[in-house]
């Protein structure tokens, strides 16, 4: 799980209504002059104090939106009045409407205890209300250091996704994934920590099996990602695989002659549609000749009857095999022939790789492309007749 860095902002808010702040605070404070800090405690995670000038109306103390939107793992949308604020994350959502005591907290009526307003084109909250929406604790008030607090405020950030009517979401801080519909939610995997960018993508098999692609990139600047392929029927998960890539990996193959493929890095399997059924399984580090070496693992970015493309996903180099033979070629020594700097790029121990991405094949030519800092160039193989 990322760590969520915790916010703490200065603002002058005092908080009357339900917090009974007139007992808390002295008249002194309420001064529009007097510096008070605010601080919001996220979840046991490291703690941040920024100062600022108090904010507060009708005796009501108020934050602004940017202190939570991030580190509670927030969306905020307006509607196009821009009167009308909804704020979305993983099982969580509120809304609020400008200069209205009322607004939604997780699909239910309730008393913002204040009305939110604009300032500086910034939207700012009542203290306490966001700290019931964050699930938070009691909001206290310290006279001695003029610090107004909110702990164990929760993150709710995480992802999701809607596809054929079911929405799909996980949770950031779990790695929970679920699907819900028609009012039921069902847990389909973990997806383990350290998510940061999660990107969904979704296919219908021709026999009525859906394909749920989950890619996670991570670390800075976001050179790695882990792949998760589901494959559900009748809303439960059938086949599972995950894959660790650097991200100049091509795309992984998903289809060879109407059979499904799930990688694992390892062991590559070839999936009936329809039935979910295992119909053949090719050990890829044997097929590699790497067996000894278990730190290799490799992606498949193509696979017909009489030929593969396999890129290490550690040096990200493309690979030509002939399945029939078992003969090997790594595709840019026959692309880039003496060509020196696109030769040295292979051994960029930043971003590995070979810069070739597959485009198809047309009968028995395979087609390429290598593209790198505004330069594209085609290139094409083609394969020896069978004999």
């Amino acid at each position: 799980m990322k760590t969520k860095r915790l916010l703490t902002y200065a603002s002058s808010f005092l908080l009357l209504s339900a917090l009974s702040t007139t007992a808390l605070l002295p008249a002194s404070a309420a001064s529009a002059s007097t510096q008070v800090s605010i601080q919001l405690s996220f979840n046991s995670e490291g703690l941040t104090t920024v100062s600022q000038e108090a904010v507060m109306k009708n005796g009501v103390s108020y934050l602004p939106v940017y202190m939570i939107t991030n580190n509670a793992g927030l969306q905020l949308t307006w509607d196009k009045s821009g009167q009308r604020a909804q704020f979305t994350g993983f099982d969580k959502s509120f809304a609020i409407r400008v200069g209205s005591s009322s607004g939604m907290l997780d699909g239910k009526p309730v008393d913002l205890g204040g009305s939110p307003f604009k300032k500086n084109n910034e939207l700012y909250l009542p203290v306490k209300f966001v700290a019931k929406a964050l699930g938070g604790g009691t909001v206290s008030w310290d006279p001695n250091k003029k610090l107004l607090q909110a702990g164990q405020l929760h993150s709710f950030k995480g992802q999701s996704a809607t596809f054929e009517g079911t929405v799909y979401s996980v949770s950031y801080n779990t790695g929970d994934l679920y699907a819900s519909s028609g009012g039921k939610k069902v847990k389909l995997a973990n997806l383990g920590s350290g998510l940061d960018i999660v990107h969904f993508k979704f296919d219908k098999t021709p026999k009525g099996l859906i394909v749920v692609r989950v890619s996670n990139y991570y670390g800075e600047p976001h050179l790695f990602s882990d792949e998760c392929t589901l494959l559900l029927k009748n809303g439960s998960v059938i086949r599972q695989s995950n894959l660790s890539l650097n991200n100049t990996a091509g795309k992984s193959a998903l289809w060879t002659d109407g059979k499904l493929l799930l990688n694992d890095g390892k062991s590559l399997r070839m999936i009936e549609d329809g039935t979910g059924n295992v119909l053949e399984t090719i050990d890829l580090p044997g097929l590699m000749g790497s067996s000894d070496n278990q730190e290799l693992s490799y992606a498949v970015e193509a696979l017909d009857s009489d030929i593969a493309l396999i890129r290490s996903t550690q040096s990200g180099i493309l690979t030509l095999v002939d399945r029939r033979t078992g003969s090997q070629t790594e595709l840019y020594k026959t692309f880039y022939g003496d060509d020196a700097q696109k030769i040295e790029g292979t051994t960029d121990t930043m971003f590995p790789g070979d810069r070739l991405t597959f485009t198809g094949r047309s009968g028995n030519k395979l087609n390429f492309t290598y593209s790198y800092n505004n330069e594209t160039i085609k290139y094409n193989y083609t394969l020896a007749d069978p004999k």
